[in-house]
């Protein structure tokens, strides 16, 4: 079976970030060959994300670009806990549209990954090394 990573995405007023992280986690993904999803997780913005969501989907695939809004701004954690829920990869990368986790770093935290999983399948968790945790 062949790996999928589900890339949750809340979002709050990210209308003009979130063609650009889209782009950036869909190219990220093309370049390492890894399946993926990005689940957009929009909390009802009143700037118009989900109807950019909407036309990233016409561009990349609805399978590719998942939207699962909620009717109200309803904070980060529940939002990733929504994003979890809709999930269809069997691993999860947990993102912020404001780019302060650049998609550039998911190939190399997916190849961690994969080491870790050799040596130690229980910590197979992927973490942000700007946050100084290592495998």
């Amino acid at each position: 079976m062949e790996n999928k990573y589900s890339v949750l995405l809340p979002t709050y007023n990210e209308r003009e970030n979130l063609p650009i992280i889209v782009w950036l986690i869909a190219e990220a993904f093309s370049k390492s060959g890894f399946n993926y999803e990005v689940i957009v997780i929009d909390d009802n913005s009143p700037d118009g994300t989900q109807e950019v969501a909407k036309q990233l989907q016409t561009v990349y695939g609805e399978d590719k670009i998942v939207l699962k809004p909620r009717p109200g701004k309803l904070g980060l954690g529940t939002a990733y806990l929504h994003g979890i829920q809709h999930a269809t990869g069997n691993f999860v990368i947990i993102m912020d549209a404001d780019m302060s986790h650049h998609p550039k770093y998911i190939e190399k935290f997916i190849n961690k990954q994969k080491r870790t999983m050799i040596l130690s399948p229980e910590l197979a968790i992927l973490m942000e090394e700007a946050y100084g945790v290592g495998v």
